[in-house]
Protein backbone atom coordinates (compact mmCIF):
# COMPACT_ATOMS: atom_id res chain seq x y z
CA UNK A 1 0.00 0.00 0.00
CA UNK A 2 1.16 3.55 -0.64
CA UNK A 3 1.30 6.16 2.11
CA UNK A 4 -1.77 7.83 0.58
CA UNK A 5 -3.71 4.54 0.54
CA UNK A 6 -2.79 3.94 4.16
CA UNK A 7 -3.74 7.50 5.14
CA UNK A 8 -7.23 7.00 3.72
CA UNK A 9 -7.74 4.00 6.00
CA UNK A 10 -6.01 5.62 8.98
CA UNK A 11 -7.85 8.92 8.70
CA UNK A 12 -11.26 7.27 9.10
CA UNK A 13 -10.09 5.24 12.09
CA UNK A 14 -8.50 8.24 13.79
CA UNK A 15 -11.61 10.36 13.21
CA UNK A 16 -13.59 7.66 15.03
CA UNK A 17 -11.13 7.56 17.95
CA UNK A 18 -10.48 11.31 18.30
CA UNK A 19 -13.51 13.15 16.92
CA UNK A 20 -14.26 14.55 20.39
CA UNK A 21 -10.72 15.99 20.51
CA UNK A 22 -11.20 17.88 17.28
CA UNK A 23 -9.50 15.49 14.87
CA UNK A 24 -8.48 17.56 11.84
CA UNK A 25 -6.31 15.31 9.69
CA UNK A 26 -3.62 12.68 9.69
CA UNK A 27 -0.35 12.12 7.89
CA UNK A 28 1.46 8.90 7.05
CA UNK A 29 5.16 8.74 6.20
CA UNK A 30 7.25 5.69 5.38
CA UNK A 31 10.61 5.82 7.16
CA UNK A 32 13.48 3.54 8.02
CA UNK A 33 13.99 2.65 11.65
CA UNK A 34 17.36 2.14 13.36
CA UNK A 35 17.96 -1.28 11.78
CA UNK A 36 16.89 -0.34 8.25
CA UNK A 37 13.37 -1.77 8.43
CA UNK A 38 10.66 0.34 6.81
CA UNK A 39 8.05 1.56 9.30
CA UNK A 40 4.99 3.82 9.08
CA UNK A 41 4.93 7.03 11.10
CA UNK A 42 1.32 8.19 11.59
CA UNK A 43 0.46 11.56 13.11
CA UNK A 44 -3.04 12.62 14.19
CA UNK A 45 -3.55 16.40 14.24
CA UNK A 46 -6.00 17.52 16.93
CA UNK A 47 -7.35 20.97 17.72
CA UNK A 48 -9.02 20.62 21.13
CA UNK A 49 -6.77 18.57 23.40
CA UNK A 50 -3.89 16.14 23.65
CA UNK A 51 -4.76 12.47 23.31
CA UNK A 52 -4.06 10.31 26.34
CA UNK A 53 -1.63 7.43 26.07
CA UNK A 54 -4.43 4.90 26.54
CA UNK A 55 -6.42 6.39 23.67
CA UNK A 56 -3.36 6.41 21.41
CA UNK A 57 -2.73 2.74 22.22
CA UNK A 58 -6.34 1.80 21.43
CA UNK A 59 -6.20 3.71 18.14
CA UNK A 60 -2.86 2.10 17.28
CA UNK A 61 -4.28 -1.39 17.87
CA UNK A 62 -7.22 -0.54 15.59
CA UNK A 63 -4.93 0.83 12.87
CA UNK A 64 -2.58 -2.14 13.05
CA UNK A 65 -5.43 -4.69 12.86
CA UNK A 66 -7.03 -2.94 9.89
CA UNK A 67 -3.76 -2.62 7.98
CA UNK A 68 -2.78 -6.25 8.59
CA UNK A 69 -6.20 -7.33 7.27
CA UNK A 70 -5.36 -5.39 4.08
CA UNK A 71 -1.95 -7.02 3.71
CA UNK A 72 0.15 -4.16 5.17
CA UNK A 73 2.61 -5.59 7.66
CA UNK A 74 4.93 -2.66 8.40
CA UNK A 75 5.14 -1.59 12.03
CA UNK A 76 3.18 1.58 12.87
CA UNK A 77 4.27 4.40 15.17
CA UNK A 78 1.41 6.70 16.19
CA UNK A 79 1.75 10.20 17.60
CA UNK A 80 -0.56 13.17 18.01
CA UNK A 81 0.00 16.88 17.51
CA UNK A 82 -2.11 19.32 19.48
CA UNK A 83 -2.20 22.81 18.05
CA UNK A 84 -3.33 24.40 21.31
CA UNK A 85 -1.17 26.06 23.90
CA UNK A 86 2.06 24.21 24.65
CA UNK A 87 3.07 23.93 28.28
CA UNK A 88 6.69 24.71 29.06
CA UNK A 89 8.18 22.66 31.83
CA UNK A 90 11.08 23.82 33.94
CA UNK A 91 13.68 21.47 35.30
CA UNK A 92 13.88 22.15 39.02
CA UNK A 93 17.40 20.74 39.13
CA UNK A 94 18.73 23.51 36.87
CA UNK A 95 17.38 26.38 38.90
Amino acid sequence: MTDDDINQVVSGLLRHHFEDLGFERSTVKSEEDFDGTTILRVTAYLKNADASTNRLIEALKDIRSNLIARGEERFVFLDSEYRGEKVEYEDEDTE
